[in-house]
């Protein structure tokens, strides 16, 4: 099981090999998230970020893993990874809520009382994280109205340090394609509204990835909201939400999970070389 210390002891492992790495802020209970840069800090960046939904921390792994693959290699840009920015939530699901005594009697008030907390999605206050962003936020089909282990998406946009602290570091880095990893399905997702030439080039990126990873293309925006992904399309950003992991699988997942998906550690290079600004900025 790949926990936030394991994650930690990579972090040191990664600045003693001379990789970048620090914290783009702090989850509810003052966990730091964790970011490694690998590349050119000039040029277009990508981000790749992974662990946003508590039950999905193998995709913590799985972008750690990315990171070390892509650390002695030429990517062809700029790569920020984070690879779990629901640090706070990934351990409950991992440990419980004894892992958080402070918030244990309101956990298990949200949990229905039990002390299983493997499916949980949310941050420690109830909140999902990936649909905490502003972007139609608490329009989602499937949006609840109160703090739950999954799809309650916050009284307002970025109403929690995690999203807060990912959609600012966004805005400063301005990215050109976001990378979120969600489990399972093996899936890939790219549109929230966009049309035209911008839907044609945001497809054709999503498509190359569908192909190299043999993961299915879904169109549409299929009544999303308040994603991480959909907020970055509406900053003009490409993103993609890759669904890693078989669908025959099913939550909690585990490491053995990720078995077949090692195609996911050389995308970046596929993107990279497909990669072209927009019309407005090429030449400049």
């Amino acid at each position: 099981m790949y926990v936030y210390d394991d994650l930690r002891k990579d972090c040191c492992r990664m600045c003693g090999e001379g990789v970048d790495c620090g914290s783009i802020g702090r989850s509810v209970s003052g966990a730091h998230i964790i970011c490694f840069h690998v590349g050119p800090l000039s040029g277009d960046q990508i981000i790749v970020q992974g662990g946003i939904h508590a039950r999905e921390w193998v995709t913590a792994l799985l972008v750690m893993r990315m990171a070390f693959a892509a650390r002695n290699s030429d990517v062809g840009m700029g790569v920020f990874f984070l690879p779990m920015t629901n640090p706070d939530g990934c351990t409950l699901a991992q440990a419980g809520a004894d892992a958080f005594p402070e918030h244990k009697a309101e956990l298990l008030r949200l949990n229905g009382g039990g002390s299983d907390f493997a499916l949980w999605k949310a941050n420690l206050r109830g909140v999902d994280l990936n649909c905490n962003f502003d972007a139609r936020h608490g329009k989602g089909a499937s949006n609840v109205a109160a703090p739950a282990p999954e799809s309650y998406p916050g009284p307002y946009p970025e109403s929690e340090p995690e999203t807060a602290a990912l959609a600012r570091f966004t805005r400063a880095v301005r990215p050109a394609i976001t990378l979120s990893y969600h489990a399972l399905g093996r899936e890939v997702y790219y549109e929230f509204g966009q049309t035209g030439e911008r839907l044609a080039r945001d497809e054709r990126i999503a498509r190359l990835v569908a192909d190299e990873l043999g993961y299915t293309l879904v169109p549409g925006d299929l009544g999303s909201a308040g994603g991480y992904k959909d907020w970055c399309i509406t900053q003009g950003i490409t993103a993609l939400t890759l669904e890693t992991v078989s669908p025959h699988r099913s939550h909690p997942l585990n490491e053995r999970d990720l078995d077949g998906e090692e195609n996911n550690l050389w995308i970046l290079k596929t993107i990279a070389r497909a990669w072209q600004p927009p019309p407005a900025t090429r030449g400049h």
